[in-house]
């Protein structure tokens, strides 16, 4: 994913807790999202008022699945979810979370109603809140919850935001065949190499990293996004023995890659290339808990076998390229992915390879989340 936020487009939103908003001097409407849709709030209905975005606290709540009651006896709201409770007193605004004491709550009230504050109310739930400003919207997120970018968001729900203009086509068709070049095991010392290649031919990847190699050379990962290229993620280890033990092992793994990318990249990826491919470790219950967490599985249909080859070989590469190709064609797959590894002697057949599929019409683009191709193994479709 690119990144969260940029400084033309995007910034966190500022929220200082002090209780009740009283004073208001003006009201700022605003949109609200939450994870990669917009909520069904019409402008204005939310909106900023001294620094606080709020909103009608029933409606909120019931948009966030947050269950919500009242004590008539000593004035306190419950607002519940997930086993956890955040119990404030509508008067004093006094309030607690799973028992304990918190910050105060943050309420309006305008024409007798009760608006509440919208960070106050995810914050306490585990939720995210950024501000995008250009589109005046809060957009409410968890990492496992959202898949698009905000950029991305923004994109995908340009029909709201413009109603008369025609609605975004999420997998718009191509006027070329589409080739996913795709690299694993990286970064690396081939990245430099690998990354001025793609650039030179106006080519954009996908790469799947280990987790120890970003951190290790950071500066290719950096790199690599900035340029536009999808990172993936491809797990800690790398060892059948360790990331296959269990469900469990295997997603605290990509979690941590997944996290890591973030870290260093700013790029929140939801692309797995599981190591040796999908088939036979991502059995069932491996499958239901990456959909669980919102990931997506990419394996390939062309490998070029890259890893059995050095420099003075490099030339079977291109050769095994070309034949996974035209068996695709002849198949009439018009997206083919390409598995290739961070090796010196890819790096040096890469001009060669990207040239071909140049001539053969291929247009070469990196990963889309918002046009994902379903492209694994198992032919799930949640992936």
């Amino acid at each position: 994913m690119r990144k969260w936020a940029s400084a033309v487009f995007f910034c966190v939103m500022m929220f200082a807790f002090g209780g009740t908003v009283l004073g208001a001097t003006q009201e700022k409407g605003i949109y609200l999202g939450l994870h990669d849709k917009m909520l069904p709030f019409a402008k204005g209905e939310a909106f900023i008022v001294n620094g606080q975005a709020v909103a009608p606290m029933a409606k909120l709540n019931k948009a966030l699945y947050v269950k919500q009651s009242f004590n008539q006896v000593d004035g306190t709201y419950t607002l519940e979810k997930h086993g956890k409770k955040l119990i404030f007193n509508a008067s004093t605004k006094e309030a607690s979370f799973n028992g304990k004491k918190t910050t105060p709550a943050i309420i309006y009230m305008k024409n007798n109603e009760m608006y509440i504050g919208v960070r106050w109310v995810a914050d306490h739930f585990g939720l995210k809140t950024d501000y995008l400003s250009a589109h005046q919207t809060v957009r409410i997120y968890s990492p496992q919850g959202a898949k698009l970018s905000n950029e991305e968001f923004i994109q995908a729900n340009q029909s709201f935001f413009h109603p008369k203009a025609p609605k975004p086509n999420p997998n718009p068709p191509s006027k070329k065949p589409i080739a996913y070049v795709t690299f694993d095991d990286g970064p690396s010392v081939y990245s430099a190499s690998i990354l001025n290649t793609l650039a030179a031919h106006k080519a954009k990847a996908t790469f799947f990293y280990i987790e120890p190699n970003v951190r290790k050379y950071s500066t290719s990962a950096k790199k690599a996004a900035k340029d536009g290229h999808y990172l993936g993620l491809h797990s800690v280890t790398h060892q059948v023995n360790r990331l296959y033990r269990s469900p469990q092992s295997f997603m605290s793994e990509m979690n941590q890659t997944q996290q890591t990318v973030k870290q260093v990249t700013g790029q929140s990826s939801v692309l797995i290339r599981a190591p040796y491919g999908s088939k036979p470790y991502l059995k069932q219950p491996y499958r239901n808990a990456m959909a669980q967490k919102g990931y997506r599985l990419w394996d390939w249909d062309v490998d070029s076998l890259d890893w059995k080859h050095s420099p003075s070989t490099k030339n079977q590469i291109l050769q095994n390229v070309k034949a996974g190709v035209q068996q695709q064609k002849k198949r009439g797959d018009q997206n083919v992915v390409i598995l290739m590894h961070e090796k010196k002697a890819t790096a040096e057949i890469l001009p060669a390879i990207l040239d071909y599929l140049k001539k053969e019409g291929y247009d070469l683009q990196a990963y889309n989340p918002s046009a994902h191709v379903t492209q694994n193994f198992w032919k799930d479709g949640r992936l």
